[in-house]
């Protein structure tokens, strides 16, 4: 993936001190690597990938019935359904010491299972304090080598009394992430983009701008993202299982935006860039985009890395970048179709600045330490995750203990909804956390907008992670029901495949074929999935009584 996109057929890539060295053919040494053990892969090996929208905190719920075709965002928030299988559950989860720390490990292993190597971070927050947290998978927000600035997401839309404070911020570095006109064209989602136009006509919208979704832009508006430099991220699966549409990519890709590609989160359907990847190319086959599979290869490597400023650090193979390699099984075809085409099952070494950190065990075990072993999609995998200074709020949690917890969890749903406390709310805090007193107490940030319908008011000063859990332990837990833990990888997940063929939105292609890709068959529509109320307001539902902060 470098400028010249140079494919080389057999190769080795040399590393040392966490970098690449050299790249060279397979028969050629360089002097300074003398005597350096090279280790076979039979695959083949490409960047890391990098993923620029993932909200990683939801990412241990399944897939959910959507019961309608909507306009916006706001709309399918505003549901019974939303609530039942998506914002009170990650209430849940934010709030429970023992879920927090599950569910960090969970989604960051998901992520790494399919290749991934940076995605958008996971955050704890004890009010004002914001702690990014250090993991095993870069995080885009909180780098960890010099020359890669940390991105900045802002949660919510532009607001015409925040646009001049949004548009200077974009004048510093790092890449301004954030949800653009999220549904379709001709609802009033595409107002959140014309909000990004100050009274003098001027644009909030520089190179260090990046759009996520923006599902609701014509090709003028885009053309105007285009002449001031502006990204976006496209997250095909999740916006044509709640809009049926999706953003105008080819069109983008015409007017020279850089695109990236996101995989949103697992809720609406798309578990890693793995399955976002399939899903894309199946679209744009159908739709005749004239998109290529080396253009959607560059939307998880080299662009985003673009995106992101991290170009010279990231993104390709080459001497003096980081080594975040991914290494695919195989090396037969066309190694842009290969890539897409893989599987879970496929991935067989993950490495992140030069350490090995998941893959088959006899190819991890050359380059790492093994400190667990799993069964990922039907076979034998294993993973380095231990680190020299694990997460000072988290500490360190097995893959497999987080993984029974968390089932144990969603299975007892309304219970553990009920159960919740104020004494039993968030982590406390362990050494080693700047600002942090030793009682404070540490809650899974949710990245999502508030939820409609809740009287915010009468929750005043109560921090945003806190009132999730309040409201989860009251109207919550009423109408929660017992869910099964998300699987990390999509082959494999029959529930996965059995709701795909009830998701109406989706175009009949990608639900014929997306199985296929993964070697299952179609299935045909099942009756009595999701529950008659899903789709009502969720207005509808009863609050609980008002809670004081000191009560809280």
């Amino acid at each position: 993936m470098n400028a010249s996109r140079a494919i080389l057929d057999d190769a080795i890539v040399w590393v040392s001190d966490g970098s690449v060295s050299a790249v060279t053919a397979a028969d050629q040494n360089p002097p300074d690597q003398a005597g350096s053990p090279v280790i076979p892969t039979a695959g083949t090996i490409y960047p890391g990938m990098i993923e620029l929208h993932n909200h990683l905190a939801y990412n241990s719920l399944p897939l959910f019935k959507i019961p309608q075709r909507y306009t916006m965002r706001e709309g399918w928030q505003g549901t019974i359904g939303y609530r039942r299988y998506v914002s009170g559950p990650a209430g849940v989860i934010a709030s429970a010491p023992d879920l927090i720390r599950a569910t960090v490990r969970y989604v960051e292993c998901k992520s790494l299972i399919a290749g991934t190597t940076t995605s958008q971070g996971l955050t704890l927050r004890s009010s004002p304090i914001q702690h990014l947290y250090k993991g095993i998978v870069r995080n885009a927000e909180l780098p960890d080598a010099p020359g890669l600035y940390p991105a900045r997401p802002k949660i919510g839309d532009v607001t015409p009394d925040d646009v001049t404070a949004f548009r200077e911020s974009l004048a510093g570095k790092g890449a301004r992430i954030l949800h653009l006109a999220e549904g379709l064209p001709t609802s009033p989602a595409r107002q959140h983009f014309l909000d990004l136009q100050a009274p003098d006509g001027s644009w909030a919208i520089a190179p260090t701008f990046v759009g996520i979704h923006a599902t609701g832009l014509t090709d003028d508006d885009l053309a105007i993202v285009a002449q001031h430099g502006g990204s976006i991220v496209w997250s095909p699966f999740s916006n044509l299982v709640l809009y049926g549409d999706t953003a105008r990519t080819a069109s983008a890709l015409r007017l020279g935006i850089k695109v990236a590609l996101g995989s949103d989160w697992s809720p609406t359907a798309s578990k890693n860039l793995l399955n976002e990847l399939k899903v894309a190319q199946i679209f744009s086959q159908d739709a005749q985009l004239g998109i290529t599979d080396q253009q959607l290869v560059e939307m998880v490597t080299i662009t985003p890395a673009q995106i992101l400023g991290w170009q010279d650090s990231l993104g390709s193979i080459e001497p003096g970048k980081l080594a975040d390699l991914t290494v695919v099984a195989g090396g037969t075809g066309h190694p842009y179709s290969h890539l897409i085409d893989a599987t879970e099952s496929d991935i067989q070494l993950v490495i992140i600045g030069g350490t090995g950190r998941y893959g088959a065990p006899t190819l991890l075990g050359k380059v790492s330490p093994i400190d667990e072993q799993f069964v990922i999609a039907g076979d034998a995998r294993a993973f380095h995750l231990d680190t020299k200074d694990p997460d000072p709020v988290l500490g360190h949690i097995a893959l497999g203990d987080a993984t029974t917890i968390l089932a144990d969890a969603l299975e007892h749903m309304p219970e553990r909804a009920a159960a919740i406390g104020p004494a039993d709310l968030g982590l406390l805090t362990q050494e080693g956390v700047a600002g942090a007193g030793a009682d404070e107490r540490w809650f899974l940030e949710l990245d999502q907008p508030p939820i409609a319908g809740i009287g915010a008011s009468q929750y005043e000063g109560i921090t945003p992670a806190l009132l999730d859990a309040v409201v989860a332990a009251g109207s919550f837990a009423s109408i929660a029901v017992p869910l099964k833990l998300d699987p990390l990888a999509t082959q494999g997940d029959d529930a996965f495949f059995a709701m795909l063929a009830n998701l109406a939105n989706v175009p009949e292609v990608i639900r014929a074929e997306l199985p296929g890709r993964y070697g299952e068959a179609p299935r045909p529509p099942a009756e009595g999935i999701g529950l008659a109320d899903d789709g009502r307001s969720i207005a509808s539902l009863p609050l609980q009584e008002p809670i004081s902060p000191g009560d809280a």
